[in-house]
């Protein structure tokens, strides 16, 4: 008996709590979803245009969903004796392309420069890998003779960077033009087949990457300029490029497979 007074009790202090709340205010609850929502549609657009366009469906003309196919796809796998091939193609790859006096090149780079400088690593790799087959490295006189000409071609690459670095161009300005000048040396046929694929490629990046790029290149340039300006001999112009000159391998080490 006693029990069933005090739960009336408690059920008649909760109802008369519930009714001395104030009610629901269903107009100023709509006005803060309102606003937050208003918020979280700020916050986004802001980030967008903070990250710029991007490889996706918010980049300009880009068929996104067709992007994301492509990154679904499995990749081909290279077989071993295809890695082999690659291997050796990057190992003879300074004893077969040789250096050329950089060609004068502006930044930013004309659109067909740019397009060049981009096609270059197809276009070269493309036509060690059709060199590769005529060199037999289990030959001892083969690899001698390789191991000489890549040496020769980093002296002399580093000698025509000196050399324009002297005539009072950037180390940036005289690598890329470097590049370009190998790539213009490949035969007809090579360049038309590497500005295809180097066109591929550019047209897949983001229009802010490719920005990117060149805006770094430029400030590079800039950066570069105004240093060898400030030296005054060949003599320190030849020991700031020595500094800043690290071609791929560390500079006289040759690659495994030629040692």
């Amino acid at each position: 008996m006693a029990r069933s007074v005090l739960l009336g009790a408690a059920l008649l202090a909760l109802v008369a709590v519930a009714a001395a709340a104030p009610p629901i205010d269903k107009e100023g609850k709509e006005n803060r979803d309102e606003a937050r929502a208003a918020k979280k549609k700020a916050a986004s657009e802001w980030l967008k245009r903070e990250r710029g366009p991007k490889n996706g469906k918010d980049a300009p003309g880009a068929d996104w969903k067709e992007r994301a196919a492509d990154r679904k796809r499995p990749k081909e796998r290279m077989t071993p004796e295809a890695i082999g091939e690659r291997r050796k193609a990057s190992a003879l790859f300074s004893a077969i392309i040789e250096p050329r006096t950089p060609k004068d090149v502006s930044f930013p780079l004309s659109e067909f420069d740019n397009l060049k400088f981009h096609s270059a690593r197809e276009g070269l790799m493309d036509h060690v890998m059709n060199k590769v087959k005529d060199y037999d490295l289990n030959n001892a006189d083969t690899k001698k003779t390789l191991r000489e000409t890549t040496l020769a071609n980093q002296e002399k690459a580093r000698q025509l960077l000196i050399a324009a670095v002297k005539a009072g161009k950037t180390l940036q300005a005289s690598r890329v033009g470097l590049i370009i000048a190998q790539f213009e040396a490949l035969s007809e046929d090579e360049q038309k087949a590497a500005l295809v694929k180097g066109k591929e490629r550019l047209d897949k990046m983001p229009a802010g990457a490719r920005d990117k790029a060149m805006h770094r290149q430029q400030e590079k340039h800039k950066e570069e300029l105004a240093q060898i300006q400030a030296l005054g001999s060949d003599e320190e112009k030849e020991e700031w490029l020595n500094k800043r000159y690290k071609p791929a391998g560390g500079g006289s080490k040759l690659p495994k497979l030629l040692e």
